[in-house]
């Protein structure tokens, strides 16, 4: 068990969630949290993998960071993700910013830059493609290497949207998006596009974790197909990617 345990916080809950097939002790003081992570909860067990914790200085911080109207749950909240993703790594485990979706069972996730459309290429992934396309996690799904195989798996933390069911996937791809004036789909080398890859995965500050990262980032490297989508934002970009994707990663 890994444990962040901070006790300078008083006054403080715990309850357990479920996520990436490790149990998670969450300790908290605002209700927001525990509503939250409602979809995730699980009943409380000895046998815990990680205890997310935070502090009134680190919630203090966050909240100079968003400033109102956003309240003191909504940053613990903020920083008790952050607990998890700095812990996870040397679990196998790490957190990917992206819209994690399932294309016929096998698991892609599209990451860009925030801004740059990849919510609305996934609207019309599942406005086009119907229950062939579905959502996992829409913003901050956590990638797991766990027993050889890379998965994504989903969170509560997903995005303004909260486009998130409580499932995960293989990991057949990961799909970086431009916008382009033409709608084009190629595989790439993860190493010609190291630094765009690594901006859209959490890095921790602790030594061991961050080396931890690095290595998983190389296992992924190996396991998974990675992608280059240049599109606008129309059907036709849908169909492009969908195309591609639902061809190459036939179950």
């Amino acid at each position: 068990m890994i444990c962040k345990n901070r006790d300078n916080m008083p006054d403080l809950e715990s309850f357990y969630i479920k996520i990436a097939d490790l149990t998670v002790e969450i300790r908290h003081k605002y209700a927001f949290t525990k509503q939250f992570c409602k979809d995730y909860v699980v009943d409380g067990t000895k046998q815990v993998d990680i205890i997310a914790s935070t502090s009134p200085q680190e919630i203090e911080e966050e909240g100079k960071l968003y400033g109102s109207p956003h309240s003191e749950g909504y940053c613990e909240n903020i920083c008790l993700y952050r607990s998890i993703a700095e812990q996870i790594p040397i679990l196998d485990r790490f957190v990917f910013h992206g819209a994690a979706v399932s294309i016929d069972g096998v698991g892609f996730i599209f990451t860009a830059p925030s801004g740059t459309g990849k919510t609305t290429h996934v609207r019309l992934l599942m406005s086009n493609f119907g229950d062939r396309v579905s959502i996992i996690n829409g913003d901050k799904p956590i990638i797991s290497l766990a027993d050889g195989k890379a998965t994504v798996c989903s969170t509560p933390w997903a995005g303004k949207e909260k486009w998130h069911d409580n499932t995960s996937a293989e990991l057949g791809g990961i799909c970086l998006l431009r916008r382009g004036k033409e709608n084009s789909i190629k595989r790439i080398s993860p190493a010609e596009y190291f630094d765009e890859i690594i901006r859209q995965i959490y890095i921790p500050k602790d030594s061991r974790a961050m080396e931890k990262t690095l290595v998983l980032l190389d296992r992924l490297s190996s396991c998974v197909s990675f992608y280059l989508l240049e599109c606008d934002m129309s059907d036709t970009a849908a169909e492009t990617s969908f195309d591609m994707l639902s061809r190459e990663n036939v179950q």
